[in-house]
């Protein structure tokens, strides 16, 4: 096996290892630990996430701070909060010019909060569908900063706090 194939190898061995270590408590039998469970377990979403989002947001979430890569962890999941919110997520340019089609988007953004950020979900989280990707995909952002700093404003008015974002900061 060729040193880039088994790096990519390690690298989704090391990804799946952290996702299925963050489970939730399995005694909860909540209707919404059930429906953060099935959207955690699609391993569909994780492999378009490993291909698509986890070379920027790194296989754990993190991102990368020094270039401007916001950090999923306890975090992303606040956007669901906000109508906004969840129309920023889809509208970044990383998702909604990805190759990825809408079902296929719509699950990895619900697999991307089930895992790096469940405790942050809207009280009344509904998963994303491929029909609400569908009909804002198309619109992008002129300046997804200023849009970024807005969401980030309307969250911290609430008490709430997002993971920094520091594209555009000089």
């Amino acid at each position: 096996m060729t040193q880039p194939r088994l790096l990519v190898w390690v690298g989704l061995a090391s990804g799946l290892a952290l996702a299925f270590s963050a489970q939730a408590d399995p005694a909860d039998p909540s209707p919404r630990h059930t429906v953060i469970e099935t959207l955690r377990a699609s391993t569909a979403a994780y492999k378009d996430y490993m291909l698509n989002c986890g070379g920027c947001h790194r296989f754990s979430g993190e991102g990368v701070a020094r270039n401007a890569v916001p950090d999923f962890r306890d975090s992303i999941g606040l956007f669901t909060q906000l109508p906004a919110g969840r129309e920023y997520m889809i509208r970044v340019p990383g998702a909604s010019q990805s190759l990825l089609g809408n079902a296929e988007l719509a699950e990895v953004l619900n697999w991307i909060v089930a895992t790096y950020s469940p405790a942050q979900l809207a009280p009344d989280f509904k998963p994303f569908t491929a029909s609400e990707v569908g009909a804002v995909r198309p619109y992008r952002f002129d300046n997804v900063v200023v849009e970024r700093r807005k969401l980030t404003d309307q969250l911290e008015q609430r008490g709430l706090r997002p993971a920094a974002y520091l594209y555009g900061v000089n």
